[in-house]
């Protein structure tokens, strides 16, 4: 059957659904996670690298964001996330007490450092153990010694087929989950184990951003205290727009650096913390009398954590928007001022040119008086020999040359001036 051409990376997409497949468990059997911080992309091939000193065959899935080896009974998967990397131990144990549940002499399978060698920083270690349990669960008494603590939380999972208990503890590094399996098949039990795991892993993921956000909440303290104290000036006009302006420019400097620092780790904090809430979900919890759900134990701290970095991060953003707020005041301020100061000058200039203007007509006067004055003593030169030739009296004929002077001299500079303003260029 010919298709049409297909679209770049369509089987890629089309086998996104089937990525990262739940590991069949048998009961009883234990897992390790482990997840490490992802520095970079190179961190992928030192990953696989690690995998591969394992030995057995290797399988690869999803373009290398997946890998699966066999190390003897142990089947170890590691997988690559956005942030980080995550390796888990399964294998199937023939036979398993409760009072032996949490021990690991099954990873002796794995070479002696091999697991303190991984590469990355380590964020998370869950360990699971998988028990059968055909009827109802030991009592939370007789199960808190394993842990060595006490309180418990816990609670029926996939619909009643198994109950989970734990300390959400983080002793020697290792958070501990034990399942006791009712009527569990492989497929479900791997189903539960992992989304165990996934419960535990994006918890750590998403309370990175608390630390991140417990500092920035006494830096958000004292920036929002700065810009009160800037509007305070700005109301008062105490100091001058322009140096309002260069402290505003510097607060806003600081606060979009610090948006850009961290805005990506509390938007990671949103998605992570989505997901734990649907693996919570996911499980489909039951009641057990004696026990604290685990989603309840989860809301008590977890989601106040996480409701803080959420309003850290809405909080500075609000923050930015009110500096750019108070720029806008103080721009239109300033616009305002230098609007007046340009009526000012215009006003000025309106007045400089009335006086130039009366300047420049008493110069025409006193220029129509000097030419006039100029031209009767040029004429007379021409018009006195002629009026003693005709018996005129010379002081007669000075006193008709000057008004006929003055009248030309005065047409030709109003027919100047209209010539002036009649030109394209006046």
């Amino acid at each position: 059957m010919k298709l049409p051409t297909e679209v770049e990376e369509r089987q890629q997409l089309a086998d996104e659904i089937h990525a990262r497949p739940f590991e069949p468990l048998s009961t009883p059997g234990a897992a390790l996670a482990i997840a490490t911080l992802r520095e970079g992309p190179a961190d992928d091939a030192l990953c696989v690298a690690h995998l591969a000193r394992l030995g057995g065959e290797a399988s690869a899935a999803g373009a290398a964001t997946q890998c699966q080896v066999r190390c003897g009974a142990l089947r170890v998967r590691w997988e690559r996330h956005t942030e980080f990397h995550t390796f888990t131990v399964f294998t199937d144990l023939g036979e398993l007490a409760m009072e032996q549940a949490f021990d690991t002499g099954w990873l002796d399978a794995l070479p002696h450092d091999w697991l303190a060698s991984l590469p990355g920083r380590m964020i998370s270690a869950t360990q699971l153990a998988v028990l059968p349990c055909p009827g109802d669960p030991p009592h939370a008494r007789l199960v808190a010694p394993l842990f060595g603590s006490d309180p418990l939380v816990g609670n029926r999972v996939a619909d009643g087929a198994a109950t989970v208990v734990s300390d959400l503890r983080a002793k020697a590094g290792v958070t501990r989950f034990l399942v006791f399996d009712h009527a569990m098949n492989r497929r479900r039990a791997g189903r539960t184990v992992q989304r165990l795991i996934e419960l535990d892993t994006y918890r750590m993921m998403a309370l990175l951003s608390l630390p991140v956000a417990t500092r920035r909440m006494g830096q958000l303290a004292a920036e929002e205290a700065q810009l009160a104290s800037l509007m305070a000036r700005f109301h008062d006009a105490t100091d001058g727009d322009e140096v309002l302006l260069h402290e505003l420019v510097t607060l806003a400097a600081q606060v979009e650096h610090a948006m850009a620092e961290n805005g990506a780790r509390f938007a990671a904090t949103r998605a992570y913390s989505g997901i734990v809430n649907q693996r919570l979900i996911d499980l489909r919890e039951t009641l057990v009398p004696g026990l604290q759900p685990l989603s309840e134990f989860m809301a008590r701290r977890f989601r106040p954590a996480m409701d803080s970095c959420a309003a850290t991060a809405a909080r500075q953003t609000q923050l930015s928007e009110r500096i750019a707020r108070a720029a806008q005041l103080l721009q239109t301020r300033s616009e305002v001022e230098r609007e007046r100061q340009n009526q000012a000058l215009l006003s000025s200039l309106d007045r400089r040119q009335g006086l130039q203007l009366r300047l420049q007509e008493t110069v025409e006067g006193l220029s129509v008086i000097a030419m006039t004055y100029y031209g009767v003593g040029l004429s007379n030169y021409l018009l006195k020999p002629l009026a003693k030739a005709m018996g005129w009296h010379e002081t007669a004929v000075t006193l008709v040359a000057v008004p006929a002077i003055a009248l030309l001299v005065l047409l030709n500079m109003r027919r100047l001036r209209r010539h002036l303003h009649q030109s394209p260029d006046s």
